[in-house]
Order: C-alpha cells, then sequence, then structure tokens
C-alpha cells in the first residue's frame, strides 16, 4: 500500500451532518427506548465519515456497514418483532440465550456492540472538533480520539495502520470543508448538535450492556 493509497480525499463530498442529526433525534423516545430503524439509518451515513477519509479507513467503513446489513437481517426475521428497539432485542437475546449465538447471521446484540464501539469514536472526535480551533489538525485529534476508544478493541497492527492514516488528515477547516455538505459555520453548530443528541443514545445503550453483562461479548 502506498502513499497515495491512503492520503485523505481532497475531492468534494457530502458527509450530511444535518441529515445524521433528523436521524438521530427519531432514534430516542421520550421514555429512552432506542428505535433500532432509525439508529441503522443514522449510522449509514455515519458510516461515510469513515469512507471519506481515505482507503485505509475504508475497512472500518465496511465492516461497519456489514454490521448494519446484519442488524438488517434480524430486523426482517420471523422474529423481527422483537429488534424494533435496542431494549426489545437485548431482552429478546438474553432471555433466549442467543447473544453469543455466531452463525450464518450472528446475534444482534454481539453485531450492535461492534458499531457502539465505532459510535463512541465518531461522538468523541466530532465533539473534540467541535471545540478545537481552525488550523488545529484534525489527525492529532483523530489519533488520540482513536487510542481512547477504538484502539481497545483492535489488534496491533490495525492500530498502528489507523495510527499511520489519521496522521494524513488536513487541518480541521480543511477537513470540515472537504467533507461536509454543510456550510462551514453551520457544520460548527450541527457538530455540536449531533454530539448532545448521540451522546444519550450510546449512553443509554451502553448501560444497557453493562446490566445484562455483554460489553465483552467476542
Amino acid at each position: 500500500m502506498n502513499k497515495q493509497d491512503i492520503m485523505f480525499d481532497t475531492e468534494q463530498k457530502d458527509f450530511d451532518l444535518e441529515k445524521v442529526l433528523e436521524l438521530l433525534k427519531k432514534c430516542k423516545l421520550d421514555d429512552d427506548t432506542i428505535l433500532l430503524e432509525y439508529y441503522i439509518k443514522a449510522y449509514r451515513e455515519l458510516c461515510r465519515f469513515f469512507r471519506l477519509q481515505g482507503r485505509l479507513f475504508g475497512f472500518v467503513a465496511k465492516d461497519l456497514e456489514e454490521k448494519i446489513g446484519i442488524l438488517e437481517t434480524w430486523r426482517r426475521c420471523d422474529t423481527c418483532d422483537n429488534y424494533k428497539s435496542v431494549q426489545s432485542m437485548i431482552k429478546y437475546e438474553v432471555e433466549y440465550g442467543l447473544t453469543t449465538f455466531r452463525g450464518r447471521v450472528p446475534s444482534g446484540s454481539r453485531t450492535l456492540l461492534r458499531l457502539q464501539r465505532a459510535l463512541e469514536f465518531i461522538l468523541r472526535f466530532i465533539d473534540e472538533m467541535s471545540m478545537s480551533e481552525d488550523e488545529d489538525k484534525s489527525s492529532y485529534i483523530a489519533h488520540t480520539v482513536y487510542k481512547r476508544t477504538l484502539a481497545n478493541h483492535h489488534p496491533w497492527i490495525v492500530q498502528k495502520m489507523a495510527g499511520f492514516v489519521t496522521f494524513m488528515l488536513p487541518s480541521r477547516k480543511e477537513l470540515i470543508e472537504t467533507m461536509c455538505k454543510q456550510k462551514y459555520d453551520q457544520v460548527l453548530i450541527l457538530m455540536h448538535e449531533v454530539t448532545q443528541e448521540g451522546n444519550p443514545i450510546y449512553d443509554i445503550t451502553h448501560s444497557l450492556y453493562k446490566k445484562h453483562n455483554l460489553l465483552n461479548l467476542k
């Protein structure tokens, strides 16, 4: 893999934070129920966050898209009524001993846990970016957040590759202007709003996994 393969793509993109925000708002109900339909839809847009950062992070996006496909398979199965929300899915799979199932289609609980881990990275990265300055290096922010989050779940070789590719990222201003569909000033506002909506969704789901001792599902 040469430098050209992993460099940040500077062609204009259309990562849509406004769409992410709209879907996250629909994801959590007033009683803290997390609807899988909107979690998945929001995540489809968030996957593009990785794809737009060069080919090396493309493998992360591909893995996440496969996980989304698994959840959608469960939502179409004969027992799909149990997969309307994160709460109903975990309750059903815990009750019937399905959480560790790793057949042709792995369990929904195991699959969602992998998405949760990446969501933590995305939300923390967006939050740190929103509080940084225009010329701050997004490479440093991404690497620091990665070490605190996803690196804990990646093998050594993946950690090394991720560290290398994050080094290629441009300044905050250039990254935002290149990746995002909205204008720069609007993105700064949207980043804060996305983390405000996304953090409770992450926290509620994390608490459910902790309650049922599922945080270390293999």
